[in-house]
């Protein structure tokens, strides 16, 4: 698939999940991996209304740098969101995964358990539920659980602790939490990763019922 064709459906997801109401504003942002140079990913621009996203709206960044890739031109104006650098860590920790997904689900955001400065990280134990199989985990009573990273009002504070408890725990469960801001998924491709938002929000929505 070319790599226009991808950023169309990616843009298409976006204009979905807009109207579930998990990017409403401009919050929220997607990336993927370029098709033919895997240290290149393309996130959505900053400050962009999801239900109007094209394909047009994605810039190309270079993975370990964090900067748009040079010599690309693009619409004039057009910047990289502010939490790319959240996309950075994933992909910095998984290599191996190829679309992360950053949105405001609300069940994500009624998500508190205490994490601080001082304490940044702490792990949310997730319901054993038969929903845990789309992660590829078919442990009968599954016992997982999520990161859930303090909200620091730089997002690459944020971005800097994600990617080392990624790297260091490797967690079983494809997505994390930042508390009162938003959930973060990731998968090999659009697909997976999509399937991963929809197992982790169906995961929060029947935790919120059971409280």
């Amino acid at each position: 698939m070319s790599q226009k064709k991808i950023l169309t459906r990616l843009a298409e997801s976006g204009v979905l999940y807009h109207s579930k109401g998990w990017m409403p504003g401009t919050a929220g942002n997607l990336s993927i991996k370029d098709e033919k140079d895997p240290n290149v990913f393309w996130v959505s621009g900053s400050g962009l209304d999801k239900n109007k996203l094209t394909r047009k709206d994605f810039l190309p960044v270079e993975i370990q740098s964090g900067k748009v890739l040079e010599g690309w031109k693009g619409r004039e104006g057009l910047k990289p969101s502010a939490e790319t650098s959240i996309h950075r860590a994933v992909y910095k920790a998984f290599p191996e995964m190829g679309c992360s997904l950053h949105v405001h689900t609300p069940e994500s955001n009624l998500i508190e358990i205490g994490v601080s400065k001082e304490n940044p990280i702490e792990d949310l134990p997730l319901l054993p539920l038969e929903i845990i199989k789309a992660f590829g985990i078919w442990d009968e009573n599954p016992n997982v659980a999520v990161p859930v990273l303090y909200n620091y009002p730089k997002v690459q504070d944020i971005s800097d602790h994600l990617e080392k408890h990624l790297i260091e725990t490797k967690p079983r469960v494809p997505f994390c939490i930042i508390e009162k801001h938003g959930i973060t998924v990731w998968g090999k491709d659009l697909i997976q990763a999509n399937r991963h938002l929809e197992a982790a929000d169906f995961l929060l929505k029947v935790r919120a019922m059971s409280k």
